[in-house]
């Protein structure tokens, strides 16, 4: 039997927390939160079924500074039901493997977006230490925006997983810099973990975008996340300097790092088979997010159309050896 994914508050969640992580976990909540204009609302309306928890905005469409005239809305849908909320034994079943699945929906007055469908119980996984690869964990570390949420439990899972992403990252970060590195040094390294993770289209000063248009979130945010990283592990600390020191990373922790990273990166190319599902149009899609992120416009061959695994590997190494996929 298919497994319903309607789960409980793990133990490490059930527990009393300390009270600067009660705080910061108050303040994820009103960051978090954000008013969405008329078109936003019809989306998110559009989403809503009975078994969703919690359905989150992200990406480009989120801040001024990174939306363009080509962008269309993110979202993730969160629902402890995945088989109802699919209606098909075949979507519910392919979201237990590598999740999410990713959708792009038109609807009838004229709106469109890419959503994103987990179980709660694989969010509550893969925004933790447990995590299987990089592409939850960078995802929520990030700054996004809680669209709707049936309740306060289905709040509190969004909030939990948003701190418990960004402290999951905190170690590799930490590997990948130096002895002494300032806060902005901390927060690009941390926002780059994705890209460094994954195989995917994105400008080349994309993570410097996503700091400039989140920047008030993540200087209040991140002190804090290294405050309680510091109480939980001690380091890194603050200098005199206003900065950041820690031990030299050693050659283990980079390894691990570098492990994760690979792992991650495998694992996001074995996603794409799942997406030719369940994207309409899949080669659309990324043919036009190619134009929109690097002005690139890719003329495909008949053949190539009609046989893209076949025969778009050319391109695909073309894409690599141009630096496009990051």
């Amino acid at each position: 039997m298919l497994p319903s994914w309607r789960g409980k508050p793990s133990a490490d969640e059930a527990k009393a927390v300390g009270p600067e992580e009660k705080q910061l976990l108050q303040l994820l909540r009103q960051r978090l939160s954000v008013n969405l204009d008329e078109q936003m609302k019809a989306l998110v309306g559009h989403l809503r079924r009975p078994q969703v928890a919690a359905v989150l905005f992200y990406g480009s469409c989120l801040f001024e500074e990174t939306r363009t005239g080509s962008s269309f809305p993110d979202f993730y849908v969160l629902t402890d039901d995945l088989l109802g909320y699919h209606g098909s034994w075949l979507h519910a079943g392919l979201n237990l493997v590598l999740p999410p699945n990713v959708y792009y929906a038109s609807f009838p007055d004229g709106l469109r977006c890419k959503y994103c469908v987990m179980s709660c119980g694989q969010f509550r996984t893969e925004t933790s230490p447990h995590a299987a690869d990089i592409h939850h964990l960078g995802r929520f570390s990030k700054r996004f925006a809680l669209a709707h949420a049936r309740d306060e439990p289905a709040a509190d899972l969004v909030v939990r997983g948003a701190l418990r992403a960004a402290l999951s990252l905190v170690p590799h970060s930490l590997a990948l810099l130096p002895e002494a590195f300032t806060l902005e040094e901390f927060i690009i390294t941390q926002l780059s973990l994705s890209y460094l993770g994954e195989q995917r289209v994105a400008e080349p000063d994309k993570v410097e975008k996503l700091f400039v248009a989140g920047r008030d979130y993540y200087l209040e945010i991140y002190p804090r996340v290294l405050e309680l990283h510091l109480r939980r592990h001690g380091s890194p600390r603050l200098s005199s300097a206003g900065g950041y020191l820690q031990a030299r990373p050693d050659r283990s922790q980079r390894s691990r790092t570098d492990r994760f990273l690979r792992r991650s990166r495998q694992r996001g190319v074995l996603r794409w088979p799942k997406y030719m599902v369940t994207v309409d149009d899949w080669l659309q899609y990324i043919l036009d997010k190619l134009e929109r992120h690097q002005g690139i416009h890719l003329q495909l061959s008949p053949r190539e159309r009609r046989h893209p695994i076949l025969f778009g590997w050319p391109r695909f190494l073309e894409m690599r050896r141009r630096g496009v996929l990051s």
